[in-house]
């Protein structure tokens, strides 16, 4: 398994900035560009996608459980608001954001069913939820690592229904991205989809 704290000072690779870029720039499509509101970036890392995005938004909070990995996000930006948390065990009070988004996090929380939950219930009505993860594959994604516990992606319509079933009033996916990873001299193709959930407003 990767011990993300481990790994903070080495985390920002030229393959891991060029992709986080293409990542973040398609986050941006699904972002509405007219009224700036509040977001929360969860396992944000060093914050390759996020601070892409921080001019998307009128306040970002960036959410890891490493405390290293967000020490590389306030050297890249001091004035970054940061929250060292598993909001899947604890989720402050009163939290509530008009965005939540995150990148290759899901496929690492075994629990899928619960975090939408837990999503869905920080954001405020009319809020989105904006995943990008890993297309369901065989388990070379994480090859390197044997001991991985999380999934192996996801499919598409499985998190549509999971979405819909959360109470989300809509979701659409698409895949966006394609690469190989490279591992002991194995090649493997893999491919990242983005996922777009509006939690629908009260009508009362």
């Amino acid at each position: 398994m990767e011990n993300f704290n481990a790994m903070a000072y080495d985390f920002d690779t030229d393959k891991r900035i060029h992709r986080a870029k293409i990542i973040a720039d398609k986050i941006r499509e699904h972002i509405e560009p007219v009224v700036k509101k509040s977001a929360l970036e969860y396992g944000c890392g060093t914050g390759l996608v996020g601070l892409n995005l921080v001019d998307c938004f009128d306040s970002l909070l960036f959410v890891d459980s490493s405390p290293r990995m967000l020490n590389q996000v306030k050297q890249k930006n001091p004035d970054a608001r940061i929250l060292c948390a598993d909001l899947m065990e604890n989720v402050p009070k009163n939290l509530k954001v008009d965005y939540i988004f995150s990148s290759l996090v899901l496929h690492h929380i075994k629990n899928t069913e619960d975090a939408f939950c837990r999503f869905y219930d920080m954001l405020s009505d009319g809020g989105r939820l904006i995943v990008v993860d890993i297309d369901e594959e065989d388990g070379s994604f994480h090859a390197k690592y044997p001991d991985f516990d999380g999934h192996n992606g996801f499919s598409h319509s499985y998190l549509n229904e999971l979405a819909l079933k959360t109470g989300f009033k809509t979701a659409i996916i698409e895949t966006f991205y394609r690469d190989i990873k490279v591992f002991n001299g194995n090649e493997s193709l893999y491919s990242l989809f983005i996922l777009d959930a509006i939690k629908e407003k009260c009508k009362i």
